[in-house]
C-alpha cells in the first residue's frame, strides 16, 4: 500500500486516538476521502479498521486493517480481545528491527563483492600488514601522531600507508576510515587471500 488511510478515519483525532480503541470507517463522522473510496473500489473491499498503537506530538503509529466484507459481532470482538496484545507488543518493541532488516537486505542486494567486517580475517580490502597495524591502531581510537610513535614509523611512511588505505578502503579521508573501521557494516572488496594481514 503506498499511502495510509488513518488520517481519513482519525481526522483531527489521529494524534490524541488511545492506543488500543478501533476506529472504523463506516463509523467514523470525518467527511468521505476520494482515494480511500476508489482503494476500496478497486480492491472491492468496504471497510477499513484503524488500531491506534502509540500516538504523541512527533509520530502516530497505527494498524490499518481493511476488509472484503462488513466485520461482524465476532470479528469486532476478536479485534478487541487483540487489540491490547498490539498495543503491548508494540511498545515493547525493540525499535529500528524493522528498518535495520530493511537496510540489511538492501545492502545485501547492492553489494555484489566478498562481505566481511574490513579488519576480519578476510581482509577484505587486501591491506598489507603494515597497513592492517595501522588500521587497528586507528580503530582504537589512536590519533595519527600516536600510531606512527607505537609502529616506530616516520610521518612520511604513515602517509603512504593512508594514501594506499584510502585507495583500498574507498574512502577520502580519515573520518571516512575510522567511521568504516568502526562501522558493524561490512566491506564489499575483491576477493580476499587469505594470510596476507596475519
Amino acid at each position: 500500500m503506498e499511502r495510509s488511510f488513518a488520517c481519513s478515519v482519525l481526522g483531527s483525532y489521529l494524534d490524541k486516538a488511545k492506543p488500543g480503541a478501533i476506529w472504523y470507517k463506516s463509523m467514523s463522522g470525518e467527511s468521505a476521502d476520494p482515494a480511500l473510496d476508489r482503494f476500496h473500489s478497486d480492491r472491492k473491499l468496504v471497510e477499513l479498521a484503524v488500531i491506534p498503537l502509540c500516538s504523541g506530538k512527533q509520530h502516530t503509529d497505527f494498524l490499518e486493517v481493511h476488509f472484503a466484507t462488513r466485520p461482524g459481532a465476532v470479528q469486532q470482538a476478536l479485534l478487541n480481545i487483540i487489540s491490547g496484545t498490539l498495543v503491548r507488543t508494540w511498545t515493547n518493541r525493540s525499535p529500528g528491527l524493522y528498518a535495520e532488516a530493511c537496510l540489511k537486505e538492501r545492502r545485501a542486494a547492492r553489494d555484489a563483492g566478498v562481505q566481511a567486517h574490513l579488519l576480519s580475517m578476510d581482509n577484505p580490502a587486501q591491506l598489507s600488514r603494515a597497513e592492517y597495524r595501522v588500521c587497528v591502531l586507528l580503530s582504537k581510537g589512536q590519533p595519527a601522531k600516536r600510531v606512527q610513535s607505537d609502529l616506530g614509523i616516520s610521518k612520511s611512511t604513515l602517509r603512504t600507508h593512508l594514501r594506499n588505505i584510502y585507495a583500498k578502503t574507498h574512502t577520502r579521508n580519515m573520518s571516512e576510515l575510522v567511521y568504516q573501521l568502526v562501522s558493524v557494516d561490512t566491506f564489499a572488496g575483491q576477493t580476499p587471500r587469505r594470510n596476507s594481514a596475519a
